[in-house]
């Protein structure tokens, strides 16, 4: 993909429940523009978008209810257990959220945005981003923090975790790295730090 090379962009990526979200809001609190990939990604496909067509053809009509909506669980659950299956959700996904990322970075006006990138160390799929924060915790807190928002067994928090790239995979990307297993406070006086830092480089490019 092609960024907009007038602004400077941080990809944000963690494992599952690292508590991405609560970071890249502490961002946005900031008045950093912030562009999700998962948001981008349940946007392309709404009724009426081509991706859900494509996605219809691909999988059959069963994968959309009633209301015309896709049904994200059943899905989820076939691409989990069929890397095959998982490929073509992929083809049919990837290039319609790059394009759309591309559009949203060419507006963004402030001096940097932070691109949230949930699976970057899985896909390595956007090199063209200036620097890399991976929100992490341990991947005990991972599961407990899975258990306790999916309602899900120790197995399947376990399960979720395995599908994912390993921690020290994200590490190893990571050139900057926010340890948000501590407190609200702390995770947003490390946000200010970054910030500033962020501000820092963008303006130096």
């Amino acid at each position: 993909m092609t960024v907009d090379t007038h602004t400077y962009t941080v990809a944000l990526t963690g494992g599952i429940a690292s508590g991405k979200t609560l970071v890249s809001d502490k961002f946005a609190e900031l008045g950093v523009p912030v562009i999700d990939t998962d948001v981008i990604a349940h946007q392309i496909v709404a009724p009426g978008r081509p991706a859900l067509q494509e996605i219809k053809s691909a999988f059959g009509p069963g994968i959309i209810g009633d209301d015309g909506q896709l049904k994200r669980r059943e899905l989820r659950a076939l691409i989990f257990s069929d890397p095959v299956e998982r490929k073509k959700l992929e083809s049919i996904l990837h290039p319609r959220i790059r394009q759309e990322v591309d559009i949203a970075i060419a507006k963004v006006t402030y001096a940097y945005c932070i691109l949230v990138i949930p699976l970057l160390a899985e896909r390595n799929a956007y090199p063209n981003v200036d620097r890399i924060l991976v929100v992490d915790v341990e991947p005990e807190t991972q599961v407990s923090r899975l258990m306790t928002r999916d309602s899900s067994s120790r197995k399947q928090a376990a399960q979720a975790l395995a599908s994912q790239a390993s921690r020290e995979q994200r590490l190893k990307i990571a050139d900057d790295i926010l340890d948000n297993s501590g407190s609200l406070e702390r995770a947003r006086s490390e946000v200010a730090r970054l910030h500033e830092e962020y501000l820092r480089f963008a303006a130096k490019r």
